[in-house]
């Protein structure tokens, strides 16, 4: 899967990178858009504002009397205003002048203070200018006519706007670049969480592949399996009464004899392997589990006498509904394992127990066995996992299909005056009296 990841992770990297790329540039670029209008914008309220100013000094002068006179007139509102535009920082000067473009009256607001008044008569006239704004070296200059007998100056002094601009270009610049670094946040928590789903996909689709061609191979160790347990029948068939003419006690008989019980293990192998393979539904029925118990145990009375194993059957008449071929194999199995797991045990006991339980039914088969090391309890029911050598690994396994299927659990347990307690319960146990 890595190598099939690794050239997707290329592109995928090179692709985030050339989109980081171009959101990096669209947020510069709108960075020095969103900076160059709103220090536009800021750049023409200010001169807006000079222009109230320099209307609301043409109001005071608008008379119908020589310029002159009308400023000497009104040096109580012109001292009004001075003071008003002293304490607007951009505002440089405020100037009137005559038709003539000789300067009548002015103001320049300083820091430590007003000068105002009549000018020197070797001030300079005013140069005439058709637009309402110019722009000098050092000032923006705000014209408002006077009627027809002057004009009203209002200078912006560019050295004051200046600093201003910076700062708000700066503090622009700063906003945007939080709002770009979590911007790219959100795209590089978001570019991990995709590729994270990528990368899931991938081994979704890796795994699905697996799946596939393990059940194709599965369906074909199925087949095979198939084929060969006829040939063992009729090989195991064919040696039992070969073994039966030969008599006597013969070496030939012995030899015979444990062809015969590997052809045998073999076939037991194969059987296991296709139900484990080819799982059936259960066909519910009623089933009386003690009758199941001394079925089992009439198939494994002959065994256990030849291995001295003392075999018990303790049951309480109880019925499920359950497939009673399938729960009869599961008893089964687990017989046969706790019968070949007391091999080297001194006592050897066989329980089979069934009784009603809550909501259900319970079935156990204990063995005064060795029991199961406690690091191999949790893998035991794991397909081809045994603990016996020459064991299939497939008993346990198929018990477990088995009980699921009915909707029950299986546990297994080591018992505190030794041996295995294997634990089946079943539910919806039908009471004792539809028994």
């Amino acid at each position: 899967m890595a190598e099939a990841v690794r050239p997707l992770r290329r592109q995928y990297l090179v692709a985030v990178g050339l989109f980081a790329l171009l959101l990096v540039a669209s947020f510069a670029l709108f960075a020095n858009l969103l900076v160059d209008h709103f220090s536009r914008s800021y750049l023409e309220d200010v001169l807006l504002s000079g222009r109230a100013h320099a209307e609301e000094l043409a109001r005071q002068l608008g008379e119908d009397a020589p310029l002159y006179k009308v400023v000497e007139k009104r040096q109580e509102a012109l001292s009004r205003i001075s003071a008003t535009l002293a304490r607007q920082d951009v505002i440089q000067t405020a100037q009137v002048y005559d038709e003539r473009g000789r300067l009548v009256w002015s103001t320049t607001t300083r820091t430590e203070g007003l000068v105002g008044g009549f000018p020197d008569a070797s001030a300079e006239l005013l140069p005439a200018a058709p637009d309402k704004v110019v722009e000098t070296g050092t000032t923006y200059e705000i014209r408002v006519p006077l009627n027809d007998v002057g004009t009203v100056v209002v200078g912006i002094s560019k050295a004051t706007l200046a600093p201003r601009i910076a700062i708000l270009r700066r503090r622009l610049l700063l906003h945007t670049a939080i709002a770009g670094g979590v911007a790219l946040a959100v795209l590089a928590a978001a570019v991990a969480f995709i590729w994270h789903l990528v990368q899931r996909n991938a081994a979704l689709e890796a795994r699905k592949r697996m799946d596939e061609e393990l059940a194709a191979l599965g369906s074909l160790a199925a087949n095979l399996a198939h084929e060969i347990r006829n040939p063992l029948n009729a090989l195991s068939l064919n040696l039992e009464l070969l073994e039966e003419e030969l008599g006597g006690g013969s070496a030939e008989e012995g030899t015979v004899g444990l062809a015969r019980r590997e052809v045998g293990r073999l076939t037991r192998l194969v059987n296991d392997f296709l139900i484990y393979a080819r799982p059936s539904p259960p066909r519910r029925e009623p089933c009386a589990l003690e009758e199941v118990l001394r079925e089992v145990a009439a198939l494994l009375g002959p065994s256990c006498e030849r291995a001295g194993v003392e075999l018990t059957v303790t049951a309480v008449p109880t019925v499920v509904e359950a497939d009673r071929g399938q729960i009869s194999q599961v008893v089964l199995n687990l017989a046969f394992n706790a019968l070949q797991a007391m091999e080297s045990s001194a006592q050897r006991r066989l329980e089979l127990r069934c009784a009603p339980g809550a909501g259900g039914a319970v079935v156990e088969v204990l063995d005064s066995g060795p029991g199961i090391p406690p690091d191999k309890l949790a893998h035991v029911r794991e397909a081809f996992v045994s603990l016996r050598k020459g064991g299939t690994g497939l008993g346990l396994a198929i018990a477990d299909r088995i009980v699921k299927a009915h909707g029950g659990t299986l546990t297994l347990e080591n018992r505190r005056e030794g041996g295995l307690a294997a634990r089946l319960v079943l539910p919806a146990a039908v009471s004792n009296e539809a028994a």
